[in-house]
């Protein structure tokens, strides 16, 4: 496949409003109240029950806040959803017919369908900070360790919460990119909730996690000493909805529908963060006090082709996956 170059843009080409899936093989639920696309626009008070895999993190918030605000129901849609906790997971439940839609990263799916599995992205979702001062999902360390850049991590042990998946795949591109070889950097697997743990037991120098565990590692005294997507490009792709090949070729109603009210829903939570703050603990097990303090990832409703493009040559650049679809391959329509 011909990617992008690995190149900062100022701008980006956006694929619109274009429906995006990341697919599973077909839809879930009974024929009688899921799926069929013909129930619940043009005003006839019908609702289609559509349904989601998605993960309980902040990032997922818009889609809880578009359904509390009444944007799916305008669209005629009924959201179900199941609370997993990983992207391959979800990927998983979309091919077994599950799920209509899940919450994926693009790297995720891209692997996938580097691996045959009939996916694509439907909508855009989320995107990194701008900086390491605002950025979610960030390298830590204790508060005196002697990590300060970058080319600090050159003989240090560091986490990332899944070998082969999204850190792995940024930390070296973000390492190639800042002149350090990545191949001196020792990673081994520690979950986003341990690394608060694992940094003061002293397991590792340094870990890559997410909110809200950035929130308590520095409540615990340590620092943010990388953030590897933000140092690649500021509000750098992260998340998407995906759907199934099968299910955006026969259902295109039903998720024109459900972009629709997903870019409504994103639109809003970009504007009203407060609004985000307080829903987060409603589908998370994530305090109200921390809720208000972590840093929030930015809602992001357009789908940054050039960016994602660049995410899949990163796949065959680190040898994730032996050859990964363009982002126009990845893309729905």
């Amino acid at each position: 496949m011909s990617h992008r170059p690995f190149t900062r843009r100022a701008t980006s080409a956006v694929a619109g409003l274009a429906v995006v899936a990341l697919a599973a093989t077909g839809c879930g639920g009974d024929d009688a109240d899921t799926g069929g696309g013909g129930g619940g626009e043009g005003g006839t008070g019908e609702m289609t029950t559509i349904q989601i895999g998605t993960l309980p993190i902040a990032n997922a918030a818009p889609m809880y806040l578009g359904i509390q605000e009444g944007f799916f129901e305008e669209e005629g849609l009924e959201v179900e959803e199941t609370v997993l906790q990983s992207g391959n997971e979800i990927i998983t439940g979309m091919v077994a017919g599950d799920y209509d839609v899940g919450f994926v990263g693009y790297i995720s799916a891209g692997i996938a369908a580097a691996r045959n599995v009939p996916v694509c992205v439907l909508t855009a979702s989320d995107a990194t900070g701008t900086t390491p001062e605002d950025d979610w999902q960030v390298m830590v360390a204790a508060g005196d360790s002697p990590i300060q850049t970058p080319q600090d991590f050159v003989g240090k042990t560091v986490s990332v919460n899944a070998l082969g998946g999204v850190a792995e795949v940024m930390i070296k591109a973000a390492l190639d990119q800042e002149g350090v070889d990545w191949r001196s950097v020792e990673m081994i697997e520690v979950p986003f909730p341990e690394v608060p743990a694992a940094i003061q037991a002293g397991r590792i120098d340094a870990g890559y996690t997410s909110e809200p565990f950035v929130t308590t590692v520095l409540d615990q005294g340590g620092k943010v000493v990388f953030a590897p997507q933000s140092a690649i490009a500021p509000e750098y792709p992260n998340g998407s909805y995906s759907t199934s090949l099968q299910l955006y070729q026969e259902e295109a109603d039903l998720m024109e529908r459900f972009e629709a009210a997903m870019t409504r829903s994103l639109e809003y939570a970009r504007d009203n963060p407060d609004a985000i703050r307080e829903i987060i603990p409603t589908y998370t097990q994530i305090p109200a006090d921390v809720a208000n303090r972590m840093r929030l990832p930015v809602y992001q409703p357009e789908l940054k082709v050039d960016e994602i493009d660049e995410q899949m040559g990163f796949l065959e650049e680190y040898e994730i996956v032996e050859e990964a679809p363009s982002a126009d391959d990845l893309i729905c329509g």
